[in-house]
């Protein structure tokens, strides 16, 4: 038991370092959970061998291989094992998800994407009647003293007391008070999923295309950054001080400044959507210029910082991007990649425009 425990944490450690020994440590390792059971299925990706793959995807749990991302690596074991026809129909099956690997499942057996839009559907008078209620009154109020705080707070105290049928309608009066922000987490508590213009706004939109234009960038990859950064909230601030729409850090955002030859007034000017929106789209382009035009390695360095996705670069041989993603050490990264990459995708859908495919973004990726 206590060699098993050992090899358990030598494994881990090894895949930390992207270290492709690690499979046969874990493969002797007691896997006490599903963060260990995903470890093994990295630790084979890693090495590339498929049969390693299959092995560590068949120790998962029955509910566990149902996951999107398990299934989109089960399908690509079996295609890898010689398995073409059973891995098509696990792929075709997963093209219907709207998310990176149903995107991803899609461009492999090129079908189109399924991007479902059912926008919430409203009686008459229902929006007005809500916010004639005291509750929600009272959230006006504080909005439209700029109490952001204050009124927040009183809305997570109004939907509290909503029945869930009636939560679809208070994002729908949050989106009306351009609210994005509380709109969305509004939608996420009432499960809906499918009202892509409440989820994935197009606010800011001359901001974004300037930006897009300026720096040789996506509209679609732009507003995928800022929705998975700030939920289109131009003030909000993180944990770690980064500010406004693309969640920069000052220093950062300084730096950009002085380079473009811009005047740099205080902190606070990064809380203007088209100044935020213009240093974060040059920063975003200078990561890709500097990682080769991988979008993968430019979305890791924007969330984990340049030096860090440095480190994650291959050391001899290149490797698919698909796996790199999937390798990424930090699991907040790895979301945030294969996240961005999704809400881009559901962008160019809101921008009607369908030129761009998850495929064409991610080129393998060599050593650094």
């Amino acid at each position: 038991k206590t060699a098993q425990t050992v090899e358990r944490k030598l494994g881990l450690e090894l895949l930390n370092n992207k270290d492709s020994r690690a499979y046969s440590h874990l493969d002797k390792g007691v896997l006490a959970d599903e963060e260990d059971r995903a470890a093994k299925v990295r630790a084979a990706l890693l090495e590339q061998n498929w049969q390693h793959v299959n092995s560590a995807l068949s120790s998962l749990t029955s509910s566990e291989k149902l996951q999107p991302k398990w299934q989109y690596w089960l399908a690509r074991a079996l295609h890898e094992n010689g398995n073409k026809e059973q891995a098509r129909a696990v792929y075709a099956n997963l093209a219907k998800d709207r998310s990176y690997y149903g995107f991803m499942a899609a461009d492999t057996i090129k079908t189109p994407y399924q991007i479902t839009d059912i926008p919430v559907k409203l009686k008459t008078d229902e929006l007005e009647k809500l916010a004639e209620q005291p509750n929600f009154k009272a959230c006006w109020e504080f909005k439209w003293l700029s109490k952001d705080l204050e009124a927040r707070r009183q809305w997570q105290f109004a939907i509290k007391n909503l029945p869930k049928e009636k939560l679809p309608v208070a994002a729908k009066l949050a989106q009306q008070w351009r609210w994005d922000q509380i709109a969305i987490t509004t939608l996420v508590k009432a499960d809906y999923w499918d009202d892509l213009g409440l989820r994935f706004p197009l606010n800011f939109l001359s901001d974004v295309q300037t930006s897009a234009e300026k720096h040789q960038l996506d509209a679609a990859l732009i507003y995928g950054l800022i929705r998975q950064e700030s939920m289109l909230d131009p003030y909000a601030v993180s944990s770690v001080g980064a500010l406004g729409l693309m969640q920069l850090m000052p220093q950062t955002a300084r730096t950009v400044a002085n380079t473009l030859h811009e005047p740099w007034r205080s902190n606070s000017d990064l809380f203007i959507p088209g100044l935020n929106i213009h240093y974060g789209g040059y920063y975003f382009k200078d990561l890709l210029n500097h990682f080769g035009g991988h979008i993968a390695v430019a979305g890791a360095a924007y969330n984990a910082g340049p030096g860090r996705a440095k480190k994650w670069l291959p050391v001899s041989s290149t490797v698919p991007a698909d796996i790199w993603i999937e390798t990424i050490p930090f699991k907040e990264t790895r979301k945030y990649v294969s996240t961005v990459l999704s809400y881009a995708m559901i962008y160019q859908h809101r921008l009607k425009k369908g030129n761009m495919k998850l495929k064409d973004l991610l080129r393998d990726i060599g050593p650094g």
